[in-house]
């Protein structure tokens, strides 16, 4: 017994210490690997499986986008999975009005909700308030170490929801300082056209003419008419019954439905927004009357 108490004190430790646990068929894994759903190093050492995320982690920067050619505020919406009211009321600037221009630049939201620029009388509880949020969501979100935030601070409020839009002004307001003179025009009160499938905001004068005709493209009213060019409709100066009358009478276009063309060559047209936001006119145009501002027809 004592040789043998001997031989095992002086065991060499390079061999005992591989000798570690053993699994159900007795193999040895004292050099680690893996055994059923658990990962062991050398030693028998539990390795805890590391979890992949499996898509992109959400940004919570909001970021400023450039509008390109041919680009409206649904396309940009859509393109960034958030609403056009979300962009809206993420820019000031679009307050009182959903069109944009290309070269515009837009702020974005990073995620469903609006972005702020925080002003000195904003505080967190305010904000949560206005945009009907949890002021905790506003901390958590943006990483904010305090509640107290200062001016000229950039914050996404996510899930935010901001209040209702003003109309906009009638056309003629713009250009014309309120007054409509030098057209013969009178209030229909109705009709749309027949076509529902309507991709523009209500109340516009692209809302208006696309439930009188199919349209198939999109954009700012003045660049339907290369729009529809560049998808084959025929185009042209003269005015046609159903046409579609396009010009530049405003900074966005304008686009009206032929309804007649008279004898003096004169034709008459009805549209939305021109007296007054949704509301459908019927106006008589002479020839020359537009001058550089009619862009032309598409049949």
């Amino acid at each position: 017994m004592s040789s043998y108490a001997a031989m095992d004190r002086h065991f060499p430790t390079t061999l005992t210490a591989r000798f570690g646990p053993v699994n159900a068929e007795a193999v040895m894994v004292g050099d680690g690997g893996q055994y059923g759903d658990v990962s062991l190093g050398r030693y028998s050492t539990v390795i805890k499986p590391v979890s992949i995320p499996t898509s992109a982690p959400i940004n919570h920067q909001p970021f400023v986008y450039t509008v390109a050619a041919g680009e409206d505020l649904t396309a940009i919406a859509s393109k960034f999975h958030v609403s056009v009211a979300e962009i809206r009321w993420s820019n000031t600037n679009l307050m009182s009005t959903d069109t944009v221009a290309t070269g515009n630049q837009v702020v974005v939201p990073p995620v469903h909700g609006i972005v702020v620029t925080t002003k000195s009388s904003d505080t967190l509880d305010a904000l949560a308030t206005k945009f009907q949020v949890d002021a905790q969501t506003i901390i958590d979100f943006n990483r904010l170490r305090t509640t107290q935030v200062p001016s000229g601070t950039t914050l996404v409020i996510p899930g935010g929801v901001g209040g209702a839009f003003p109309p906009p002004p009638p056309l003629y307001q713009i250009l014309r300082g309120g007054s409509p003179s030098g057209y013969t025009y009178k209030i229909v009160g109705c009709c749309l056209g027949p076509y529902v499938n309507n991709k523009f905001p209500v109340g516009w004068c692209t809302y208006y003419v696309a439930t009188k005709r199919n349209i198939s493209w999109s954009g700012d009213a003045g660049y339907w008419y290369a729009n529809a060019s560049a998808q084959g409709y025929p185009v042209g100066p003269t005015p046609k019954v159903g046409a579609i009358m396009v010009t530049w009478e405003s900074w966005a276009g304008h686009v009206a439905y032929v309804e007649a063309v008279n004898p003096d060559g004169s034709w008459m047209v009805t549209e939305m927004n021109w007296v007054a936001f949704n509301v459908i006119d019927e106006r008589t145009i002479k020839p020359g009357q537009l001058g550089q501002k009619l862009v032309g027809f598409i049949y």
